[in-house]
C-alpha cells in the first residue's frame, strides 16, 4: 500500500522537496482526490504563511482536472485551482466536465464560502518581518471528540481572525490526516498567534554579542529614526555612547586624570622647600610706564627629585621606649614550678639535680 504524506511533511517541508514528494505519492498510487487534497493543504498553508509556494505541480493539477474521472472531492475543491490553468479553453473545459451547468458551479463556490477569496489573497512579504518570526498555535477536536493541539510556523502575523476561521474552517473538510484511523481536524476550537523569534545567546560554543537595534537606542535617548548623529550634540552623543556599554562598565574621562596628576606634581613644588638662591628676571622695557620682574622657578626635574626624597630616620629620642612584653604565667604553669621546687626539696629530688650536673 502506497505510503501517505503526513501532516509534517505538508506543513514543514520546503518548496522544492514538497513537490517531488507530492508527484511521487501520486505516481505510486494515483489517487486523484489523495492527491487535491494534499495540494488543498499546500493552498492552506501559503495562505497562512509567508513562505510562498505558488505554482507549485500546476502541471499535475491540470492533469487530474483535464483527465482524471470526476468525484465528488475533486469536484468540491476544483474552484481553488482556477490559477493553474493559463489557457481559458482549459478552464472552461473542466467546467463542462464536472458541473452540469452555471448553478451547480455557484453552489460549489459558495460552500467554499470566504476561504476561496483568502486563499488568493498576497501575504505579509517576509523581509517586512524585520528577523521576526510567528507561528499559528491551534487546538481541533478529532472525530472521537478529542481535543489536540497543532502549530503552524512562519505564520502571517497580519492574518486576521476572520480570515484564520475561514482557512481553518476549510482545513477542517480535509479527510487525508488520520491517526489510529481516526480524523484528525474535525473541528475548530481555538487558535492564535504567537510570536516564536529566537534570542540566540551561544551558537557552537561561542558567545553572540549583544546588539540592540538602533530605534530601541532612539527611543531611549528621546530621538527620532530621521535624526543625523552628526548633529548632535556632545551631551547627547555622550548618553549614546553609555547605553552601548556593556553592564557594569563605568565610562571615565582621561583628560581629568591627567588634570589631577599635573595637580598632584604642582602641589608636590610648592610643598618643597625654598632655594637658597633666587635669580631675578632681566628687566624688560615697560610699554606703559611700569616695571616688572620676576622669580625663576625650580626646574621640573629637581621637583621629582624632592618629592622622590625619603624622609630622614627618627632619632633616639623621638623612638618609642622598648617594652619588654611577656605572657603571663597560667594558674596551672604556676602549679606545676610549685611542685617541681617542693621535689627539689626532697632527697630523691636532691640526688636527680647532681646527676644533671655530674653530666654537665
Amino acid at each position: 500500500m502506497p505510503k501517505t504524506l503526513s501532516q509534517i511533511t505538508l506543513f514543514t517541508m520546503g518548496k522544492t522537496n514538497l513537490e517531488k514528494r507530492i508527484l511521487k505519492a501520486h505516481t505510486e498510487s494515483s489517487d486523484a482526490d489523495t492527491t487535491i487534497q494534499y495540494l488543498v493543504a499546500v493552498l492552506i498553508r501559503q495562505c497562512l504563511c509567508v513562505s510562498d509556494f505558488a505554482g507549485i505541480c500546476n502541471d499535475l493539477i491540470r492533469e487530474i482536472f483535464l483527465f482524471a474521472e470526476p468525484t465528488e472531492v475533486l469536484r468540491k475543491f476544483c474552484p481553488l485551482f482556477r490559477d493553474a490553468f493559463e489557457n481559458e479553453k482549459e478552464w472552461d473545459q473542466v467546467l463542462k466536465r464536472f458541473y452540469k451547468n452555471s448553478k451547480q458551479i455557484h453552489r460549489y463556490n459558495n460552500r467554499l464560502g470566504d476561504g476561496k477569496r483568502y486563499l488568493l489573497e498576497k501575504t505579509t512579504p517576509v523581509e517586512a518581518l524585520e528577523g521576526q518570526q510567528y507561528k499559528i498555535v491551534s487546538t481541533f477536536e478529532d472525530a472521537m471528540g478529542k481535543v489536540h493541539t497543532w502549530s503552524l510556523r512562519d505564520a502571517d502575523p497580519n492574518s486576521s481572525a476572520t480570515k484564520i476561521d475561514s482557512v481553518l474552517e476549510l482545513m477542517s473538510s480535509l479527510t487525508i490526516f488520520e491517526k489510529d484511523d481516526v480524523r484528525r481536524f474535525v473541528k475548530l476550537e481555538n487558535s492564535e498567534i504567537d510570536n516564536c523569534t529566537r534570542d540566540i545567546k551561544i551558537r557552537k560554543g561561542k558567545i553572540l554579542e549583544d546588539t540592540t537595534p538602533v530605534e530601541e537606542l532612539q527611543a531611549e535617548v528621546g530621538l527620532s529614526p530621521e535624526a543625523d548623529l552628526d548633529d548632535l550634540t556632545e551631551e547627547e552623543k555622550l548618553e549614546i555612547v553609555k547605553l552601548l556599554l556593556p553592564e557594569g562598565i563605568v565610562l571615565t574621562d582621561t583628560r581629568m586624570e591627567e588634570l589631577k596628576k599635573e595637580d598632584s606634581v604642582n602641589d608636590l613644588v610648592t610643598d618643597a622647600p625654598e632655594q637658597p638662591t633666587t635669580a631675578t628676571a632681566p628687566k624688560v622695557q615697560p610699554t606703559s610706564g611700569s616695571t616688572a620682574s620676576a622669580v625663576k622657578e625650580p626646574p621640573k626635574a629637581e621637583a621629582k627629585k624632592l618629592a622622590a626624597q625619603k624622609p630622614m630616620a627618627l632619632s633616639a629620642e623621638e623612638k618609642s621606649p622598648y617594652v619588654d612584653y611577656k605572657k603571663p604565667k597560667s594558674k596551672k604553669q604556676k602549679q606545676r614550678e610549685y611542685e617541681d621546687g617542693l621535689l627539689k626539696k626532697t632527697p630523691e629530688g636532691k640526688r636527680a639535680s647532681r646527676k644533671r650536673k655530674k653530666k654537665r
